[in-house]
């Protein structure tokens, strides 16, 4: 791990992709447990068992994947100013996102519209935009300096808090 310490917080809508992914990915697990095990609980097909935590999950899934190719092109260009010794190879982070947020706009055009090939184009995009996330997240951890426990994490965020007041006085 690299000691180069970089002045960007947009790797943190990065890390976002992979967490709302998770948990949707366990609450539709958690709603096919409860079709298969409550009588009361039915289900007209399993497109709803996915599409319910999604519908939960809107809101914030969509926010997150839709800021997914700026928060990669920003974290980008504060890396390279770093310094650090990311080398600059053919993956294309962002360009990726924008066709991750493609495929899940367009599944979610889809889904409104009633069509049967909605779920798999969503699940598609997720796929892809957690896929890019995972791996760009594994690689600025061996270039920059991450946090590695919450107490860091902790520590990161309270020294961004510390400001200069005006004049450059500390208080």
């Amino acid at each position: 791990m690299s000691e180069v310490r970089v002045d960007s917080r947009w790797w943190y809508w990065v890390a976002a992709v992979p967490l709302v992914t998770a948990f949707w990915v366990v609450c539709s697990v958690w709603m096919f447990v409860v079709v298969q095990v409550v009588p009361e609980a039915v289900v007209a097909d399993a497109g709803e068992v996915l599409s319910l935590p999604a519908v939960a999950l809107g809101i914030p899934a969509l926010v997150a994947f839709l800021a997914l190719p700026l928060a990669l092109w920003m974290d980008g260009h504060a890396v390279d100013a770093a310094g650090s010794d990311w080398p600059g190879d053919d993956f294309s982070a962002p360009g990726i996102a924008v066709l991750a947020d493609a495929l899940v706009v367009a599944g979610s055009v889809l889904l409104f519209q009633g069509a049967t090939l909605a779920a798999l184009v969503i699940v598609a995009g997720a796929g892809l935009g957690t896929w890019v996330s995972v791996r760009y997240l594994r690689n600025r951890r061996d270039h920059v300096a991450m946090p590695a426990s919450f107490w860091e994490w902790r520590d990161e965020l309270r020294a961004g808090d510390r400001r200069e007041p005006a004049g450059g006085e500390r208080e």
